[in-house]
């Protein structure tokens, strides 16, 4: 069998993936599981506000998923402060909670330091601070935590099919999964393995296993309540999670030094460093505009590369900050990770050059006319 080559998209499985050396001390201890990230913080809410006659307010950055927020918002009283992976550290100044209040402090691609955030925590003890970690759960600022509950959605860096990660530094009472693991993560896990197949060169349907991965994320998105799936539970300490992230970084590191990324006129890398202990979640570029933006993300998808947005926001379903929605119109994610080797990263470079050529030549004979 011919195996296809493409770049991107949701994770698919192979058991190359697992070795019996890995023991994973990397994982806090003790943690709690759940079918993904986003019920972790719906369970945390339970537990800490059992008797719902007031709904808690949660601080968030104006630098996130919508649709995480739109599912925080059944449930939480949604204040917003600013807070921009283009700049070194969140905007303190508007971020204003009152006693009892919840705060989520979120490592922005995995390139945020702790210290910025215990600093604060320190002079505002009144309030419950959770860090979401799900663009690096193994940082040094995630070891080293000491936040009240820590959260990370696991399965945006690993090949499981679905996980939300829950832990308290602070060795507070974590919340329990009220229902049994759902069937979505074992359609997704179906996905993973029918892709692997096809990556492979079997006799095998994309579109099969690309409607399995969009039921089962419908699915999983509404899982607020289900304990995370047997076979992700039994698999994670059995992953590489140490090689996967060097790899990564490794990756990330190669593609970021490219010459045409970092001096090209049309774009420039969201960041070209991050702090010791840390791993990039992926290389981030911002466009000079949306219609680059844009223009390059289609053009890559053609060749088989499936760069993703971190995230879109729009004027009606947005934090209303004017630099968020601005960045959310220019910024792109290059697929980069552990799944592939450095020939691969070669490749996708090869292939921007080619878009920032040909895009060249285009905008010149616009000014010509």
């Amino acid at each position: 069998m011919n195996k296809r080559w493409e770049v991107g998209s949701e994770f698919d499985w192979s058991n190359e993936l697992v070795t019996v050396s890995a023991s994973n001390s990397l994982l806090p201890e003790p943690y709690e599981l759940f079918s993904t990230g986003t019920a972790c913080l719906i369970l945390l809410e339970s537990l800490l506000n059992p008797s719902k006659i007031n709904r808690l307010r949660l601080h968030i950055p104006s630098f996130l998923c919508m649709h995480f927020v739109g599912k925080l918002k059944k449930i939480f009283d949604i204040c917003w402060y600013r807070d921009l992976p283009t700049q070194e550290s969140p905007d303190f100044q508007s971020l204003n909670p009152l006693a009892g209040d919840l705060v989520l402090a979120v490592n922005l691609f995995g390139i945020r330091q702790g210290k910025l955030w215990q600093d604060w925590q320190s002079q505002h003890q009144d309030i419950i601070l959770i860090e979401d970690h799900s663009h690096d759960p193994f940082s040094a600022w995630a070891q080293e935590s000491k936040a009240h509950y820590a959260i990370a959605s696991l399965r945006k860096t690993l090949p499981i099919p679905n996980g939300g990660m829950i832990w308290s530094p602070q060795k507070m009472s974590l919340p329990q999964a009220i229902c049994a693991e759902s069937s979505a993560s074992y359609k997704k896990l179906t996905a993973m393995l029918l892709k692997q197949a096809y990556l492979g060169g079997a006799n095998i349907s994309k579109h099969i296993y690309r409607q399995l991965e969009i039921e089962s994320e419908i699915e999983l998105e509404t899982d607020f309540n289900y304990a995370v799936s047997i076979f992700t539970s039994q698999i994670l300490r059995s992953l590489n999670i140490s090689e996967f992230r060097q790899k990564r970084e490794i990756n990330v590191k190669y593609f970021l030094n490219s010459s045409l990324i970092k001096n090209s006129p049309y774009w420039q890398p969201l960041f070209t460093s991050w702090p010791s202990g840390s791993v990039a979640f992926n290389s981030i570029i911002v466009c000079q505009s949306q219609e680059i933006r844009d223009a390059l993300r289609n053009y890559l998808i053609a060749q088989n590369i499936f760069p993703a947005i971190h995230w879109q926001q729009t004027p009606e379903h947005s934090s209303k900050d004017p630099l968020a929605i601005d960045l959310s119109n220019r910024i792109l994610t290059i697929p980069t990770d552990q799944r592939y080797c450095l020939d691969d990263i070669a490749y996708i470079s090869e292939k921007i050059t080619d878009f920032s050529q040909k895009y060249g030549k285009f905008s010149l004979s616009l000014v010509g006319r």
